[in-house]
């Protein structure tokens, strides 16, 4: 299945290739310039080069895809030069969305966020862009909801940070697993590997969950070896 990967430099992302490669799905890489004389992937023959608010880029980049999985996902640090939620994630949702449709790309994976609609700014942002691709009736999409993300060991990287949780509350969430009645929520709301969200993302490709919110009780058995 051919992929078009939003996001494809940040923490999730770079777990998701080799995963998805491994897996034989050929993939689109989506690199913003900004980001593509810094990256490795800016160098990468599957990469494509340009701001997703470009549609007609985005159009030809995704000509020929069978499916999107959107990564994309800003933090308040790179507010300073010029990032919003408005314009980072719910208007390259919108655009990804707008584009699937022209060119009939038919399936989208969304990551989103445990809480998205909630109150606050972050969890109202992705509640939003749930809701934009909820609405695409034409769309085949799945959308996952993990609680805070955790890095591999393996991930040194510092382009958008490396995603780490104290050990407390990972202790927290793994007990309240063993408290009667309290599995499923334990699980929606415990720190959870990236590995286990790429690779339960990689088996909605073979595997559709349409139309379907994946919270973590639905991610964990998805995406654990």
């Amino acid at each position: 299945m051919r992929v078009f990967l939003a996001g494809a430099t940040g923490a999730t992302g770079r777990v998701f290739i080799p995963l998805a490669e491994k897996r034989g799905h050929p993939l689109v890489l989506h690199v913003r310039p900004a980001t593509a004389a810094k990256h490795p992937l800016g160098q990468d023959p599957r990469a494509v080069v340009f701001d997703l608010a470009d549609d007609s880029a985005l159009r030809r980049a995704i000509r020929g895809c069978d499916v999107i999985v959107s990564l994309v996902g800003t933090m308040k640090k790179r507010f300073a030069t010029g990032d919003t939620y408005d314009t980072s994630d719910v208007g390259t949702t919108r655009q990804l969305v707008e584009a699937a449709k022209a060119e009939r790309v038919s399936r989208l994976r969304l990551l989103s966020s445990y809480g998205a609609g909630g109150p606050g700014a972050y969890a109202q942002m992705k509640g939003e862009c749930e809701r934009i691709v909820m609405a695409a009736r034409d769309i085949r999409w799945t959308i996952f909801r993990p609680s805070a993300l955790v890095s591999p060991a393996w991930d040194t990287s510092d382009h958008h940070g490396k995603r780490e949780v104290p050990g407390v509350i990972q202790w927290f969430g793994n007990t309240m697993r063993h408290l009667p009645g309290l599995q499923g929520l334990a699980d929606d709301i415990r720190p959870i590997p990236i590995e286990v969200v790429a690779r339960a993302i990689v088996s909605t490709l073979e595997n559709p969950r349409d139309r379907e919110i994946l919270s973590g009780r639905d991610i964990w058995p998805l995406g654990e070896v």
